[in-house]
């Protein structure tokens, strides 16, 4: 029960219902939060790599796939987010509203004190999105 009404404390704190940045979060709140408030993706678990540690998001229409790249503790890392063409107006839309510009294909957002970066890069079939957290000079 503590459980539950943390997870959802912190999501009306962080907005992570909102801009999915869940960097920091365990596989379980992952899973209870996309459930939760991104009924358009469901898991699939039916891929599995020896080599990374993810959870894997799919859209029914088969034009985004979220993953949540995992420590070993099962703790986000980082994220991609991958959309076909079809949805660059719309993201590149939410970006630039959400999230403060950096150059054409960066974007910064801050949660909790932490300040993180969005990269748009542009494959030749589909498009990703990285979130990861920002390093600081000082704590190489």
């Amino acid at each position: 029960m503590n459980r539950i009404i943390l997870i959802s404390f912190l999501l009306l704190l962080s907005g992570a219902g909102k801009s999915q940045n869940l960097i920091g979060y365990h596989s379980d709140d992952i899973k209870k939060i996309m459930r939760e408030t991104q009924n358009e993706f469901r898991l699939n678990d039916d891929t599995k790599n020896e080599y990374y540690n993810y959870l894997k998001f799919e859209n029914r229409f088969g034009t985004k796939t979220f993953l949540f790249f995992l420590s070993e503790n099962d703790t986000c890392t980082y994220t991609k987010l991958m959309c076909d063409y079809s949805e660059l107006k719309k993201t590149l839309t939410m970006l630039n509203e959400k999230y403060q510009k950096v150059n054409e294909n960066m974007w910064m957002d801050e949660k909790n004190g932490e300040k993180y970066t969005i990269t748009l890069i542009r494959e030749q079939w589909y498009i990703t999105l990285v979130t990861r957290r920002m390093v600081s000079r000082g704590s190489r």
